[in-house]
């Protein structure tokens, strides 16, 4: 029992945000120990700077989120891992939404007088069934479909035979350079209007590009963190996830979390997207 009333005595409070919200998250190490840095990735928030036992984090995921252990050494070499408090992340939705409405009681049952025989008779509708219809358009459609596939078939070798690949790059055509291409996000109109989500979107995309073009990733549905395991086992992986590091990280906070940005710091990423796409794109 007194083991018990220790452990929840020291067991650190839960925290409350919301969703995108920066938050500050304190350990509350114990003096004679000194924080180390703390290692974490994850899809579920954003670290962006730890101050000896405080972090500050940005919220990813409407969730109870697990945040990871910060280790201390103490004066001794040794190193203890000190448990995270827990982070609430509320609803953006209120609750009464989720209220469902208590049904009327007693349920009226509108059964009409007399014995059933009276009123069964009218709800005999099987009574007025005819011939079942015939089946032709079935095969009409099966035909149609099997053109259609024979159609397509017939296109895409076609098309393989002519050597045309399929590119999901929409600037392929443009007639520009990689690097080129992206330094004409400057002159796009979402830089101009400094709509930054929808700036950085075209960011992503382009980035998203390079990694198909250059390593052969071509799922869009992964995330940086899932693309980066992929690519940090091909050659030239470990490279491209240093040169991208920043860049990926900046592209999560404005898609998913509308951080804000600037110009000069948009300018600065799209300068390191220009560099990215010039050694790694191939066409």
């Amino acid at each position: 029992m007194t083991l018990l009333l220790i452990s929840l005595l020291l067991q650190p409070p839960s925290l409350e945000c919301g969703l995108g919200d920066s938050i500050t998250v304190d350990y509350d190490i114990p003096q004679g120990y000194r924080p180390l840095p703390l290692e974490a990735e994850s899809s579920d928030f954003a670290l962006l700077e730890q101050t000896g036992d405080s972090i500050l984090i940005i919220t990813l995921n409407l969730d109870t989120l697990q945040l990871p252990p910060m280790r201390a050494a103490g004066y001794d070499s040794s190193r203890t891992e000190f448990p995270p408090p827990v982070l609430v992340v509320g609803r953006t939705m209120p609750d009464t939404v989720w209220t469902v409405p208590v049904f009327s009681s007693p349920i009226a049952v509108d059964i009409p007088a007399g014995f059933p025989g009276d009123y069964l008779d009218r709800h005999a509708f099987w009574i007025k069934w005819s011939r079942a219809p015939g089946v032709w358009y079935l095969y009409a459609i099966a035909g149609f479909l099997v053109l259609a596939a024979l159609f397509i078939w017939f296109l895409l070798r076609r098309r393989k035979r002519a050597g045309v690949k399929t590119d999901t790059d929409p600037m392929r055509h443009s007639g520009l350079s990689p690097e080129d291409e992206a330094l004409k996000l400057l002159e796009s109109r979402e830089f101009a209007e400094g709509k930054w989500q929808e700036f950085y979107r075209l960011v992503d995309d382009m980035l998203r590009n390079t990694v198909s073009a250059g390593f052969g990733i071509t799922n869009r549905a992964l995330t940086w963190n899932q693309i980066r395991r992929r690519l940090s086992g091909m050659k030239g992986g470990s490279d491209f996830i240093e040169r991208t590091r920043e860049l990926t990280r900046e592209i999560v906070l404005q898609r998913y979390a509308d951080w804000g940005s600037s110009r000069d710091r948009a300018r600065r990423f799209v300068k390191t997207l220009a560099a990215v796409r010039k050694e790694w794109h191939r066409r």
